[in-house]
Formats: structure tokens, sequence, C-alpha cells
């Protein structure tokens, strides 16, 4: 390792250009990039997919033949993505960093060739998402899968992962060397100078937000639900939706419901609308059924907006019971989460609850604590790093 760390090449792998794209891997690439160079780091981009028409066809036509050959599954996670992707990489002059950082992309990562010590950085692992967010796949599909996460794992010198659920997977179901993983969880994808931070819930209207793209995974009728609750107890609640495309009618017809559409955070007035959301928001109500690592609990967090989830998935990294809000049980349904906001409501827990959220963003979920965490791990890795 090189005596000034901060003088370190790091060589960043990703489809998209991570210096431009705020939207790719829900703005992991653009936010990982940006925290790793405001620690010090020069950060080069490497692009982990062929440019041009011809790739694309590739792909689409493998796609095909891999779901003939192998059944239901997912073609990104499989030996024939991982053999085709790999190619332009391997092209690459990849030696020549001092570090490869990788967020997600398992099939690039089980087959690169390299002298230089790969960072790999998950949210989740086949195993996980098997049955959890991936259901029905055929046994051949899953036995693939996991063979190229294996290899992925095996390949990567240290196996970052976004929260502690995730990381007991590579260790205890893919058998990684526990001094090679650590935890590292999520940042928010919003720029800090933007953060307008909200106002705490006193008295009068609640605002209550609901955020996701998939209106049944993130449980959007139990948000729903709970709303309709706080409001025949007689607390004037109102929902704004934000991020499902087509929502249904007999939602957008109620008159509590604010429905924003999905937002592009690409677009700088889409990603300001966005922004503005957060500053008029009194409570972030997620009711997710399944979840990896949401970011949109920091960008919570980032505003001071308390937070109530479900404990599921690695959320338990991300919403703290009593710090920065609660974590439900799948069971419950709009009854149980009204009753929560009006306990919070009843005992002023509101003021509490946001002065933690901003407490824990500030020191350990935000992308300057993420940039701050790795610079810090990289002493850890020095036997691994020599270069």
């Amino acid at each position: 390792m090189r005596e000034n760390e901060q003088q370190m090449t790091i060589g960043y792998l990703s489809p998209t250009n991570p210096f431009k794209d705020r939207k790719g891997l829900s703005g992991t690439y653009f936010s990982t990039r940006q925290a790793i160079e405001d620690a010090g780091f020069k950060v080069e981009w490497i692009p982990s997919e062929e440019p041009g028409i011809f790739f694309k066809i590739k792909h689409k036509v493998l796609k095909v033949i891999h779901r003939l050959i192998y059944g239901k599954g997912i073609f990104d996670n499989s030996t024939m993505s991982s053999k085709l992707r790999v190619r332009y990489a391997n092209k690459q002059n990849l030696d020549k960093y001092d570090l490869i950082f990788i967020p997600g992309q398992s099939d690039v990562v089980a087959r690169l060739h390299t002298k230089t010590p790969i960072i790999r950085y998950s949210d989740a692992t086949v195993a996980r998402m098997i049955d959890y967010y991936w259901f029905n796949w055929s046994k051949k599909s899953i036995d693939d899968a996991n063979n190229v996460e294996q290899m992925a794992i095996d390949n990567s010198a240290v196996n970052l992962l976004s929260s502690q659920w995730a990381a007991s997977s590579v260790i205890n179901d893919y058998h990684a060397s526990k001094d090679r993983v650590f935890v590292l969880p999520f940042g928010a994808n919003i720029d800090d100078s933007k953060i307008v931070q909200a106002q705490v819930y006193q008295s009068g209207r609640l605002n209550v937000l609901f955020t996701g793209v998939d209106w049944e995974r993130k449980g959007g009728q139990i948000a729903v639900d709970t709303v309709k609750k706080l409001r025949s107890d007689g607390v004037d609640a109102h929902l704004y939706i934000c991020g499902i495309r087509n929502l249904a009618h007999e939602v957008t017809e109620l008159d509590f419901v604010e429905n924003l559409g999905f937002l592009n955070k690409n677009k700088p007035e889409e990603y300001q609308k966005y922004l503005d959301v957060w500053s008029n928001s009194h409570l972030l109500l997620l009711p997710t059924r399944a979840e990896c690592s949401a970011i949109v609990f920091n960008e919570a967090s980032a505003y001071g907006v308390p937070i109530l989830s479900t404990d599921t998935g690695g959320i338990s990294d991300y919403v703290l019971n009593d710090i920065n809000g609660w974590r439900m049980p799948l069971s419950a349904g709009g009854d149980v989460y009204a009753a929560k906001i009006k306990e919070w409501i009843e005992h002023d827990e509101f003021a509490r609850l946001s002065a933690g959220a901003i407490d824990l963003y500030q020191t350990r979920n935000s992308w300057k604590a993420w940039g701050e965490s790795f610079k810090k791990l990289l002493p850890l890795f020095k036997n691994m790093l020599e270069v």
C-alpha cells in the first residue's frame, strides 16, 4: 500500500458513467463514486459493458437462449451473462489501478481477471433474494446464479455489504472469511447542500410520505389504510405518494391523497420537486414487504423525517427503533401502523425522533460518513492491497 493513501487511484467499474448518472443502481453508482473522491482518492471510470448496438443485440439474444435453457431466472445473475459482460472489462488495463471498486455486478466480478485487488459492494446475495424478491425460479437457474455469486465473492479481496443482513449471508451461505467482509450502510441519493430540513410535526395537518416504484412490494395499500384510520380517529393526515408510474384510480381519487408520480433525479426540475417533498413531510411511511437497503430511509433521516417501516431484510441498519423511527412486524396492518403514529403524536415523540434521524445520518448513514469509513478501513486491508 502506498504511504499516502490519498494518492491511490481507484478504478470504478460500472455499466453507466458514475460521474453523470444519478439514477443507475438507485443512485449508488454516482454516490459511491463521489464519496470515494471526497475521501481523497482519484477515481477513474471503467465501463463494464461494451458500447454500441452489437452488445445490446448479443445481450438480448443470449437472454432468450438463457430462458430456454435454464427456465425462469434473471439473466444478469447467470454464467452466460458473466461470460458476455466480462469480455469487455478484461480487455481494459485493469492492472494499472491500486484498487478496483465494483458495486453490484456479480456476473462481471465472477470472471474478472486482474492482479489488482477487487472491492465488491453489494446489498444482497442470491441466497437472500430467492423466495424474498425473486420467486418461482427454476432449480437450474438458482444453482447457476449461486455459482456466479460464489465466484464473485471468492474473486473479491474485500466484500462490502450495505447491511448486516446481507453480510451474514456472505459469511454463512458462501463461507467468506469474516475478516474480508465489512458492513458500510448506504447514504442518501441527494446533495447535502440542498437539504432544507423538514419542520417537526407538532399539531394540525400531518403530511405522510410514501415513496417507491413497486406499489405491492412497498406496501402501498397498507399506507393508504393507515392514513384512512388516522383520519377516522381525528388526525388530519394527508398522504403524498411518489414514484408510482401508474397509480390505481381508486387511490388517486381519494381526497387525502396527492400523487406526485415518478420523479427522475437526472432531470433538475424533477429532482428539485423531489427535494421539496421531503422538506414538507413529517413522516415517511413505508410498510415494505421486502427490502435490502432502501436509500430512501437515509433521505428521510437527512431531512429529519421520522420513519415507520417493517422489520425485514436489511432495514435494521437504517431504521433504528426509538432512534429515528420504528420497525413494525410484517403482520401489521393499517390499524397497527396508525396506532403507532397516534402514540408518537400523543407523547410528542416527533421532535426526538427527528433529532435522532439527523444524528444517525450525519454520523453513520450519509455518503460522507461512508467515505470516511471506507478510508479508515483501507489500513485493515494492508496485506491484500500491496502494490
